[in-house]
């Protein structure tokens, strides 16, 4: 009987060191599940608030979760049953696009986790992208509606890894181990690992809870069980005679051991549990804090005191729901946290006042019986999150611009729209995704336009221009488009963004400028303006064809007294049909133009190579014009017999200028018309009189600088309240025979010899003197000059260093310069002229457009000037406000101002009507006449100090002084 004792006591004592070591790989296994399962489940909550997260968000989460839990091998986003997402990707390529319902092994634990709506745990199996694992699986619901199934977060972790981890192959070698439960079934699903028929027998067993399911141990001791006894030959010596008595003490002694036994395994299992919790618990970066089922916290990691900014002792001495409270109470409720887990956000103070957003995850772990035995609660940094999920808010509010944004794939697939594109295509987002990009084209450009514009994109990953779309209901509009293409690390195409506005308005009021600033109102035919811009190119073509043109000036004959008697609608109509009778008689090319009154001009372009034969040809066109106007007219009640005088001069190979060009044609014109009328002339040669004197003009031109004949007169621009606010500085001549010479006369002589350029430096110089001059006055210390700028001085190459060089020696805030152009300067070489002017007001140099209106701009290159005003030309501010079209002109500009953010100033202002007209419509600042006349600085300070000194006496302020 002893011996049997002893035997069983040493079984015993066997069976506690096994259960020991089951318990301490049980806790480590548990362990490790417990703690990557949490993990998952930041990416689970994410998704069902976020069921639109995307791909990128979902790396940043995934990254976070991977980096704490060596044993993850990758996580997987599934949508529906679909794998969409993975992290990594290297290595896991072959999960994307996997559908689980074709995974025969897979696929029953995936529809028990959909019916169940509870994790599960599927594994060890072999895994699609190689290897073993096991596969965690989180069903995803949406966050608002809990019966709308999303899809899952599916977690492989790696089996080899987890088990090296708990410390299985060590073990191994001191004891026979099985596991059981693929697939979390417990006894009844597969053995795993080990010997099965250890299930079978008197193995030691115990049980490992997992979502879903269980997976269940079994241990023996190599070789079984098996027990000694030392006492039994000296029990069989002694006899029956004291075995009654030695049985009793036996028994006592037994009882005693193993009850000591019993507590030094309790003792050790319970050591052992704890450093196995305190080191895997500690080793996390997320806090832990486990409670009775009462709440009361009786374990807390390091990471956990540090986040929630309690000692450890002050942690020990709280309950759960003393520990995390706002305003409204306790954050957490053990009653509701029974039915599963509870996570919640909260905002705290951390160190230097920086804010610390935490998420906590309250849940609690039930025994076999289905009681709560403790609640685990897991709180995590997520401040980074949060401020990334803020730089996403960020940036989809950045994304609903007023512009129209798309993003493609690298095969020009629509991937995302935002509502300006619907708003300005018609097409919803719905409608416009997974579409081509090809969806909105206008069919107005063809392919070697589009060859073009993605040829520029692959140089340069950057295109933009204007373009002509279709809207979904089949309308044309305009456009303003930018497209970006997106490089992946590889330097590859990853995606398009395009950014574009309609600019159908925009077009349709540059349409309208162009219209009322280049084209007669009365017959539609190009006026004066028009008329020298092709004038101009006209030129230039036949100096660089060696063809002659030539210019027809006609004047109608007595007009005026058809005007007198018949009155102006009779004239209207007359020039109406003038016109159209001139333009049946000329080439498609040419052009025809009203100039004013009742002034037409022809200009015939490209006629020969031999000017003789070209004025041949000229000769016929205005003999036809003349005899065409020689016929009677219908004028309604009325039978007109008209006639006109032409006068021609021939233009090619000759340097000479338009307006000496139209002076010739002009005088041939009257010559004509002293010849009798309803004739024709020749420029003669004998009118080379006005020629020759201006040749000597430009002679004395060359000596005018050296000899300081040159000055600056200086005229007033005034704010809407009258205050000066600065002065453009005009070039005049002293001659000392000629007098006062204009401008006009001597400033296109010096643009084509080529003197403009020392003499716009010396401009420029004394601009910037005066200005530095004025910085120590108080009156004069605010002004701004406004200096014009030709067109062959600005394309000259050290004009940028001129400017530079100026500054740095006349020390001048760069602010009080501005330099006027003229649009004829910028539209030749564009991209130059920007690059220059760009340079330039780098330097804190204005721009102002000047004469605006009246050449041939265009508003998409107004949009790339960084210019800083416009200056309405004084041909449209005479005659208002009673003239209609130039009022229209006027408020069409400064609208076109407003909408570039450019500030508009209007010239040539003699009247207070047309003051009181430009401050209606939103014109603020002013020059003419009206306020002062050009006149040299000394007579200029004169009347500036004059006017200040006037406005200061008009103040109620300064009147109160003097009484």
């Amino acid at each position: 009987m002893i011996d049997h004792n002893e035997r069983e006591l040493g079984i015993q004592k066997q069976r506690v060191e096994v259960i020991e070591k089951l318990a301490v790989l049980r806790a480590k296994l548990s362990a490790g599940m417990t703690s990557n399962i949490s993990a998952a489940r930041v990416l689970a909550t994410t998704f069902a608030t976020k069921p639109s997260l995307s791909e990128q968000e979902f790396k940043v989460l995934a990254t976070e979760v991977a980096s704490g839990n060596s044993s993850i091998r990758n996580l997987v986003l599934v949508k529906g049953t679909v794998a969409s997402y993975v992290y990594p990707y290297i290595g896991n390529e072959k999960v994307l696009g996997v559908d689980y319902r074709n995974l025969p092994k897979q696929w029953p634990v995936y529809q028990r986790m959909m019916e169940d709506r509870s994790i599960q745990v599927a594994g060890p199996l072999a895994l699609v992208q190689g290897g073993i694992g096991l596969v965690v699986r989180i069903p995803v619901y949406q966050h608002e509606n809990r019966d709308a199934f999303l899809g899952s977060i599916a977690m492989v972790v790696n089996y080899e890894p987890l088990m090296e981890l708990a410390g299985l192959s060590k073990m191994q070698k001191e004891i026979n181990l099985a596991i059981r439960g693929r697939d979390a079934l417990g006894s009844k699903g597969e053995v795993f690992l080990g010997d099965g028929s250890l299930f079978a027998g008197d193995a030691v067993t115990q049980t490992i809870v997992l979502p879903g399911g269980s997976w269940e141990l079994a241990a023996a001791p190599h070789g079984g069980w098996q027990g000694t006894s030392r006492l039994s030959k000296f029990f069989e010596f002694f006899g029956f005679v004291l075995c009654a008595m030695a049985w009793l003490i036996s028994y006592q002694s037994i009882l005693r051991r193993r009850q000591r036994d019993l507590n030094a395994y309790e003792l050790r299992q319970s050591e052992a549990l704890l450093r196995l919790r305190n080191e895997a618990l500690s080793a996390t970066s997320q806090g832990v804090m486990i409670t009775s089922a009462d709440g009361q916290v009786n374990y807390v990691n390091q990471a956990a005191c540090q986040l929630s900014a309690y000692a450890q002792d002050a942690l020990y001495a709280k309950k759960l729901d003393e520990l995390f409270v706002d305003a409204d109470g306790p954050l957490f409720s053990l009653d509701a946290a029974d039915s599963g887990s509870v996570m919640r956000e909260i905002l705290r103070e951390g160190d230097a006042g920086k804010q610390l957003w935490l998420e906590l995850l309250l849940t609690p772990v039930h025994d076999q019986d289905g009681k709560i035995q403790q609640y685990v609660v897991l709180l995590r940094d997520i401040t980074e999150k949060k401020l990334a999920d803020k730089e996403l808010e960020i940036a989809a509010m950045a994304f609903e611009t007023e512009e129209g944004i798309f993003i493609t794939d690298p095969a020009l697939n629509i991937l995302r729209v935002n509502r300006a594109f619907s708003r300005i295509t018609g097409y919803q987002s719905g409608e416009a995704v997974g579409q081509s990009l090809r969806l909105m084209q206008s069919g107005r450009h063809d392919e070697c336009f589009y060859q073009q514009m993605w040829e520029d994109i692959l140089h340069s990953h950057r295109w933009q221009g204007e373009i002509w779309s279709r809207r979904k209901n089949g309308e044309v509009y305009s456009e303003r488009l930018v497209i970006s293409a997106v490089l992946g690390v590889d330097g590859k195409v990853s995606n398009y963004v395009g950014s574009f506005s309609d600019i159908t308005e925009h077009k349709a009021s540059e349409e309208k400028i162009h219209q009322l600033a280049f084209f007669d109102p009365l017959t539609g035919l190009p006026n004066r303006r028009l008329l020298l811009d092709r004038l101009t190119r006209a030129l230039a073509a036949g100096r660089r064809h060696k063809r002659y043109g030539a210019i027809l000036m006609i004047d109608l004959d007595n007009f005026k007294t058809l005007n007198d008697t018949q009155g102006h609608n009779m004239g209207d109509m007359l020039l109406t049909q003038i016109g159209k009778r001139i333009h049946g008689c000329v080439r498609a090319d040419d052009t025809v133009s009203r100039t004013g009154g009742d002034e037409f001009v022809v200009l015939l372009e490209g006629l020969h190579e031999d000017i003789q034969h070209a004025a041949g040809l000229a000769e016929n066109v205005a003999e036809k014009i003349r005899l065409t106007l020689s016929q009677t007219i219908n004028l309604g009640r009325i039978d007109y017999d008209s006639s006109g005088s032409i006068g021609i001069t021939m233009f090619g190979a000759d340097a000479i200028g338009i307006d000496e060009l139209l002076r010739r044609a002009d005088m041939a014109m009257y010559q004509a018309k002293a010849l009798g009328k309803n004739s024709l002339r020749f420029f003669d040669p004998s009118m080379q009189a006005a020629l020759e004197s201006r040749t000597a003009m430009e002679n004395d031109l060359r000596y005018a600088l050296s000899n300081q004949q040159l000055l600056l007169h200086y005229q007033l621009q005034v704010s809407a309240l009258g205050d000066p606010i600065g002065a453009e500085v005009l070039l005049r001549w002293q001659h000392p025979s000629r007098g006062l010479v204009s401008p006009l006369e001597f400033i296109p002589l010096a643009e084509e010899s080529g003197l403009i350029l020392p003499i716009g430096l010396w401009v420029l110089e004394t601009a910037c003197r005066q200005i530095a001059l004025w910085a120590g006055s108080s009156n004069t210390c605010a002004l701004q000059l406004a200096v014009n700028v030709s067109a062959r001085q600005f394309r000259h190459n050290g004009f940028v260093e001129d400017v530079k060089r100026v500054l740095q020696e006349t020390g001048i805030n760069p602010v009080l310069l501005k330099l006027e152009l003229t649009e004829s300067v910028v539209l030749e070489d564009v991209s130059v002229v920007i690059e220059k002017m760009h340079a330039i007001k780098a330097l804190g140099i204005g721009f102002s457009m000047d004469d605006f209106g009246t050449g041939y701009s265009s508003l998409s290159y107004l949009q790339r000037l960084p210019l800083t005003q416009l200056k309405i030309d004084r041909t449209f501010i005479h005659n208002l406000p009673d003239d209609v079209n130039n009022a229209n002109i006027v408020r069409t500009i400064i609208s076109l101002g407003a909408s570039l953010d450019l500030n508009v100033i209007a010239e040539g202002v003699e009247t207070e009507q047309q003051r009181e007209f430009l401050l209606q419509s939103g014109c603020q600042a002013y020059q003419g006449y009206l306020f002062c006349k050009p006149v040299p600085i000394e007579q200029f300070e004169l009347l500036l100090a004059a006017r200040i000194q006037l406005q200061k006496a008009d103040s109620p302020n300064f009147k109160s002084h003097v009484s």
